[in-house]
């Protein structure tokens, strides 16, 4: 099919019976692409502790493992091809339907009314010709999400369009009252997209450092230490340097072997903070957060180029992220999250650029304040003066789990005997992890308005989060013996994001929070979705 017979059949959206269409070849290099990368994220990582522990056997016998490479590849080929035989869209009247599969059969029928997020993609190999792919995600199971794997990206962008006039038409009675009922949503209604957020070099430099998530691989990679030290010995002694040697304490005075592993622990840190800047920079890079009427536009990648839209109606939570470092140089992370669609898969719950999230990485807390506030209406959420919660939830913390784990190093230490330095080192220990259970009692907080809620919580780091009160699905009130004697509650909130809560404090204001936020649920009976 060509170009112009594809935008014919995508644009041409008012026929009831329009006939089954095609994506461009292209979509089979997405098809080859998206299996291997399944196949090394959801197969090869786990098979790794096998490979590594059979590593020698393996190279051994280098043509079978060739051969083995050459026969998944073309089996990936062919799987691709059929994949593209076997893929078909409609488009007709107010819905889309996705039929596609090679040995199970899927039909998909998704009306446009039912669309929470139409996002853009653009994978580095389409982007020559101007191909991308769009996913159109529901605030329903994940499997029932549609993606049309390659179309013109015109094409994709009048789909988008298409999609987006359809909801505001039939949401436009609703939206009306809503936004003269609620004084949380913008009165900013341009047909214009206003430019909200840009993110510089600079700033993606600063959320690569602050928000360094290599540790998480190191911790994953810790089994194969050994090996991998080994590799990287014969590796530098090839180029001339011997490693043993510059680490050598017998031959090394006090002072110099210190400098030189210093030096060597600063490299690696400088490798691993550089390898979370690269991540940060591919993600968000040309970063802009847009408005365009009550609609949020993300757009960002270096290599894959991402557009996400979402609807200000189904924005659920705001949240300022900030972990330590975060606070030292005064920046943070804002997270604006709708309805969850299904369970997210491990992959998808890491990624930044998550469609079911809108992120601005690493702004300041006046650029955070105007962001939130242009989605809930709220002068300042860093100004707000929040509630602690009671110290009792401090003597819980070192009850449990603090006690249990000093209890077991304490028996650990009187069994291998311990010196007057072990028995400092053990104090110091408690004395540290004491200070993590303050710290997580000193960081949470609340305070309510009458529109909204706002829960500050973290350790080390600091995380604000506010939703109207509108948005509450169930409010669950938790009391244990312990807690009842003392006339202390938690409270559990639902959102269609996800969950939220408040622990220990007092039972009547948690009965407040309940009752106020239901009646103004029941009372309004806001169109939220």
């Amino acid at each position: 099919m060509s170009d112009e017979q594809n935008s014919s059949a995508v644009l041409q959206l008012d026929d009831s019976e329009a006939n089954w269409s095609r994506v461009a070849p292209i979509a089979m290099a997405y098809f080859f692409i998206k299996g291997l990368y399944l196949f090394v994220t959801n197969g090869l990582l786990y098979m790794l502790p096998v490979l590594v522990l059979q590593r020698d056997k393996i190279l051994e016998h280098p043509i079978i493992l060739g051969l083995v490479v050459i026969g998944i590849i073309l089996f990936f080929l062919v799987m691709s091809v059929l994949r593209y035989f076997f893929y078909f869209y409609r488009l007709s009247g107010e819905r889309v339907e996705v039929r596609h599969g090679v040995f199970k059969k899927s039909h998909l029928d998704l009306p446009f009314n039912k669309i929470q997020n139409v996002k853009i993609e653009q994978p580095f190999y389409y982007r020559y010709h101007k191909y991308a792919t769009v996913e159109l995600e529901t605030a329903g199971s994940a499997s029932q999400e549609a993606k049309i794997v390659a179309l013109k990206l015109d094409v994709a962008e009048a789909f988008k369009r298409k999609i987006l006039n359809i909801q505001d038409k039939q949401s436009s009675t609703s939206a009306t009252a809503t936004a003269n009922s609620d004084n949380s949503t913008s009165t900013h209604h341009s047909d214009d997209e206003v430019v909200l957020n840009t993110r510089s070099i600079v700033d993606l430099v600063i959320h690569g450092i602050t928000n360094n998530r290599v540790w998480i691989f190191l911790g994953a990679a810790a089994p194969f230490y050994q090996t991998i030290a080994e590799d990287i010995g014969d590796i530098l002694l090839s180029f001339g340097f011997d490693i043993a040697a510059f680490l050598d304490f017998e031959s090394l005075s006090m002072g110099m072997f210190l400098l030189h592993a210093l030096s060597l622990v600063m490299i690696i840190m400088l490798l691993l903070v550089s390898l979370s800047v690269i991540a940060s920079i591919f993600v968000f890079y040309n970063y802009q957060l847009s408005k365009h009427g009550d609609r949020y536009i993300r757009r960002s990648g270096l290599i894959t180029k991402q557009e996400v839209s979402m609807k200000a109606s189904r924005i659920q939570v705001a949240t300022q992220q900030q972990d330590w470092l975060d606070i030292v140089i005064d920046r943070a992370n804002v997270r604006l999250e709708q309805n969850s669609s299904g369970v997210p898969t491990a992959n998808q719950a890491g990624q930044l650029s998550s469609p079911s999230k809108l992120i601005v990485p690493s702004v300041t807390r006046k650029e955070s304040d105007f962001i939130i506030g242009d989605v809930f209406g709220v002068e300042s959420l860093n100004a707000m003066h929040f509630t602690p919660v009671s110290k009792r939830l401090m003597l819980r913390y070192l009850i449990w789990p603090v006690g249990p784990i000093l209890l077991i190093l304490l028996a650990a230490f009187i069994a291998i005997n311990p010196t007057l330095t072990g028995w400092l080192a053990y104090l110091g220990i408690c004395c540290f992890v004491s200070f993590l259970a303050f710290m997580r009692w000193y960081r949470w907080g609340y305070c309510i308005t009458e529109d909204y809620i706002c829960v500050r919580r973290g350790m080390l780091g600091v995380d604000l989060s506010i939703f109207p009160k509108r948005k509450l699905q169930q409010a669950k009130f938790k009391q244990t013996i312990f807690m009842q004697k003392h006339q202390l509650a938690s409270i559990n909130f639902v959102l269609a994001s996800g969950g939220q809560s408040i622990p220990y404090i007092p039972a009547q204001t948690v009965a407040e929070i309940i009752d106020e936020s239901l009646l103004l649920v029941e009372r309004d009976k806001p169109a939220w979705m």
